[in-house]
Protein backbone atom coordinates (compact mmCIF):
# COMPACT_ATOMS: atom_id res chain seq x y z
CA UNK A 1 0.00 0.00 0.00
CA UNK A 2 1.48 3.41 -0.98
CA UNK A 3 2.58 5.72 1.80
CA UNK A 4 0.09 8.52 2.49
CA UNK A 5 1.85 11.89 2.45
CA UNK A 6 0.39 14.91 4.21
CA UNK A 7 0.75 17.65 1.59
CA UNK A 8 0.77 20.53 4.05
CA UNK A 9 3.32 18.81 6.28
CA UNK A 10 5.55 18.13 3.27
CA UNK A 11 5.30 21.76 2.17
CA UNK A 12 6.29 22.96 5.63
CA UNK A 13 9.28 20.61 5.57
CA UNK A 14 10.38 22.00 2.21
CA UNK A 15 9.98 25.58 3.46
CA UNK A 16 12.06 24.77 6.54
CA UNK A 17 14.76 23.28 4.33
CA UNK A 18 14.65 26.29 2.01
CA UNK A 19 15.10 28.62 4.98
CA UNK A 20 18.24 26.76 6.00
CA UNK A 21 19.64 26.83 2.46
CA UNK A 22 18.80 30.49 1.84
CA UNK A 23 20.28 31.50 5.21
CA UNK A 24 23.55 29.72 4.34
CA UNK A 25 23.91 30.44 0.64
CA UNK A 26 21.65 33.40 0.03
CA UNK A 27 18.47 33.22 -2.00
CA UNK A 28 19.97 34.09 -5.37
CA UNK A 29 22.91 31.66 -5.11
CA UNK A 30 20.78 28.76 -3.88
CA UNK A 31 19.20 26.32 -6.33
CA UNK A 32 16.14 24.09 -6.27
CA UNK A 33 18.57 21.15 -6.13
CA UNK A 34 20.09 22.61 -2.93
CA UNK A 35 16.65 22.88 -1.34
CA UNK A 36 15.67 19.37 -2.44
CA UNK A 37 18.89 17.93 -0.99
CA UNK A 38 18.38 19.74 2.33
CA UNK A 39 14.80 18.42 2.45
CA UNK A 40 15.95 14.88 1.63
CA UNK A 41 13.92 14.84 -1.59
CA UNK A 42 14.55 14.46 -5.28
CA UNK A 43 14.05 17.55 -7.43
CA UNK A 44 11.11 15.92 -9.17
CA UNK A 45 9.36 15.33 -5.86
CA UNK A 46 9.95 18.91 -4.76
CA UNK A 47 8.37 20.18 -8.00
CA UNK A 48 5.17 18.35 -7.04
CA UNK A 49 4.82 20.88 -4.20
CA UNK A 50 6.38 24.07 -5.57
CA UNK A 51 6.76 24.97 -9.23
CA UNK A 52 9.90 27.10 -8.74
CA UNK A 53 12.09 29.00 -6.31
CA UNK A 54 9.86 32.06 -6.41
CA UNK A 55 6.85 29.99 -5.36
CA UNK A 56 8.84 28.75 -2.37
CA UNK A 57 9.78 32.31 -1.40
CA UNK A 58 6.20 33.55 -1.66
CA UNK A 59 4.99 30.65 0.48
CA UNK A 60 7.68 31.46 3.05
CA UNK A 61 6.40 35.03 3.31
CA UNK A 62 2.78 33.93 3.57
CA UNK A 63 3.67 31.42 6.29
CA UNK A 64 5.71 34.03 8.17
CA UNK A 65 2.90 36.59 8.24
CA UNK A 66 0.31 33.91 9.03
CA UNK A 67 2.46 32.86 12.01
CA UNK A 68 2.71 36.47 13.13
CA UNK A 69 -1.04 36.93 12.85
CA UNK A 70 -1.68 33.81 14.91
CA UNK A 71 0.82 34.97 17.54
CA UNK A 72 -0.38 38.58 17.76
CA UNK A 73 -4.11 38.32 17.20
CA UNK A 74 -4.53 35.19 19.28
CA UNK A 75 -3.71 37.14 22.45
CA UNK A 76 -6.56 37.64 24.89
CA UNK A 77 -7.60 41.14 25.88
CA UNK A 78 -5.33 42.23 28.76
CA UNK A 79 -7.09 42.96 32.03
CA UNK A 80 -4.23 44.91 33.57
CA UNK A 81 -1.33 47.05 32.46
CA UNK A 82 1.03 44.28 33.62
CA UNK A 83 -0.68 41.78 31.30
CA UNK A 84 -0.46 44.30 28.47
CA UNK A 85 3.28 44.80 29.10
CA UNK A 86 3.89 41.05 29.20
CA UNK A 87 2.02 40.53 25.93
CA UNK A 88 3.88 43.41 24.31
CA UNK A 89 7.28 42.00 25.28
CA UNK A 90 6.32 38.56 23.95
CA UNK A 91 5.17 40.13 20.68
CA UNK A 92 8.66 41.53 20.11
CA UNK A 93 10.28 38.15 20.73
CA UNK A 94 11.38 36.20 17.67
CA UNK A 95 12.97 32.73 17.76
CA UNK A 96 16.33 32.10 16.06
CA UNK A 97 14.71 30.15 13.22
CA UNK A 98 12.33 32.97 12.40
CA UNK A 99 14.97 35.66 12.77
CA UNK A 100 16.86 34.06 9.86
CA UNK A 101 13.83 34.80 7.71
CA UNK A 102 14.31 38.56 8.05
CA UNK A 103 17.50 38.60 5.96
CA UNK A 104 15.99 36.25 3.38
CA UNK A 105 12.89 38.43 3.17
CA UNK A 106 14.88 41.55 2.32
CA UNK A 107 17.17 39.74 -0.09
CA UNK A 108 14.22 38.36 -2.01
CA UNK A 109 11.63 41.08 -1.65
CA UNK A 110 13.64 44.24 -0.95
CA UNK A 111 13.20 45.57 -4.50
CA UNK A 112 9.49 44.73 -4.33
CA UNK A 113 8.91 47.58 -1.89
CA UNK A 114 9.10 49.86 -4.93
CA UNK A 115 5.83 48.21 -5.95
CA UNK A 116 2.83 50.00 -4.47
CA UNK A 117 0.82 46.77 -4.40
CA UNK A 118 3.48 44.86 -2.45
CA UNK A 119 4.10 47.73 -0.03
CA UNK A 120 0.38 48.10 0.61
CA UNK A 121 0.10 44.36 1.35
CA UNK A 122 2.86 44.52 3.98
CA UNK A 123 1.61 47.84 5.36
CA UNK A 124 -1.90 46.44 5.74
CA UNK A 125 -0.59 43.82 8.16
CA UNK A 126 0.94 46.54 10.35
CA UNK A 127 -2.23 48.64 10.11
CA UNK A 128 -4.13 45.61 11.37
CA UNK A 129 -1.56 45.09 14.13
CA UNK A 130 -1.82 48.79 15.09
CA UNK A 131 -5.61 48.51 15.30
CA UNK A 132 -5.21 45.41 17.46
CA UNK A 133 -3.07 47.27 19.99
CA UNK A 134 -5.26 50.36 19.77
CA UNK A 135 -8.16 48.17 20.89
CA UNK A 136 -6.16 46.90 23.87
CA UNK A 137 -5.13 50.42 24.85
CA UNK A 138 -8.71 51.73 24.58
CA UNK A 139 -9.89 48.80 26.71
CA UNK A 140 -7.34 49.63 29.41
CA UNK A 141 -8.30 53.31 29.23
CA UNK A 142 -11.92 52.42 29.91
CA UNK A 143 -10.77 50.38 32.91
CA UNK A 144 -8.79 53.37 34.22
CA UNK A 145 -5.37 51.73 33.83
CA UNK A 146 -4.09 54.13 31.15
CA UNK A 147 -4.16 57.91 30.84
CA UNK A 148 -7.43 59.05 29.31
CA UNK A 149 -5.67 61.69 27.17
CA UNK A 150 -3.59 59.08 25.29
CA UNK A 151 -4.56 58.64 21.61
CA UNK A 152 -5.20 54.89 21.34
CA UNK A 153 -5.12 54.84 17.54
CA UNK A 154 -1.79 56.63 17.21
CA UNK A 155 -0.23 54.65 20.05
CA UNK A 156 -1.41 51.36 18.54
CA UNK A 157 0.26 52.11 15.20
CA UNK A 158 3.38 53.31 17.03
CA UNK A 159 3.52 49.98 18.83
CA UNK A 160 3.25 48.13 15.51
CA UNK A 161 6.29 50.09 14.30
CA UNK A 162 8.18 49.41 17.52
CA UNK A 163 7.53 45.67 17.28
CA UNK A 164 8.57 45.66 13.62
CA UNK A 165 11.81 47.49 14.45
CA UNK A 166 12.67 45.13 17.30
CA UNK A 167 12.13 42.07 15.12
CA UNK A 168 14.13 43.57 12.24
CA UNK A 169 17.07 44.37 14.49
CA UNK A 170 17.13 40.83 15.85
CA UNK A 171 17.22 39.35 12.34
CA UNK A 172 19.35 41.85 10.44
CA UNK A 173 22.07 42.43 13.02
CA UNK A 174 22.35 38.97 14.63
CA UNK A 175 21.52 40.34 18.08
CA UNK A 176 21.87 37.61 20.71
CA UNK A 177 18.75 36.27 22.40
CA UNK A 178 19.98 37.62 25.75
CA UNK A 179 20.63 41.13 24.47
CA UNK A 180 17.35 41.17 22.59
CA UNK A 181 15.49 40.16 25.76
CA UNK A 182 17.09 43.09 27.58
CA UNK A 183 16.12 45.45 24.74
CA UNK A 184 12.52 44.17 24.81
CA UNK A 185 12.33 44.70 28.55
CA UNK A 186 13.66 48.24 28.32
CA UNK A 187 11.43 49.20 25.38
CA UNK A 188 8.36 47.78 27.11
CA UNK A 189 9.12 49.56 30.38
CA UNK A 190 9.64 52.92 28.68
CA UNK A 191 6.43 52.63 26.66
CA UNK A 192 4.29 51.41 29.56
CA UNK A 193 5.56 54.11 31.95
CA UNK A 194 4.27 56.70 29.53
CA UNK A 195 0.78 55.15 29.63
CA UNK A 196 0.31 55.10 33.40
CA UNK A 197 -2.58 57.18 34.69
CA UNK A 198 -1.42 60.58 35.91
CA UNK A 199 1.90 60.43 34.02
CA UNK A 200 3.05 63.80 32.76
Amino acid sequence: MPKVVDREEMQHGILDAAMQVYAKKGYHAATIADVAKEAGLGKGTLYLYFKNKEAIAISMVERHFKGMEDRFFGQKMPGTLEEFADGLSKSMEIPDGQSQFVRVFFEVFGPSFASETFSEKVASFFDKLGAHYAGQIAHLQEAGHIRSDADAGKLGRTLASLIDGMILHRGLFNISAQRHAEMRSEATNVFVRGLISGAQ
